[in-house]
């Protein structure tokens, strides 16, 4: 399956104070409990 966006992305956004889309924000939780996003990402989106 291809994903529609990278963590690395979704958490840059954060980083820079982007509001994070709708899209993003379901894409995010649904991938991390997939498994896509390893718990580092999450810990790192969740810290920016």
């Amino acid at each position: 399956m291809i994903e529609p966006f990278a963590a690395v992305e979704v958490i840059a956004a954060k980083r820079d104070r982007n509001e994070l889309s709708n899209e993003m924000i379901d894409w995010i939780v649904s991938a991390y409990t997939r498994g896509v996003v390893a718990d580092e990402q999450m810990s790192a989106l969740l810290m920016a």
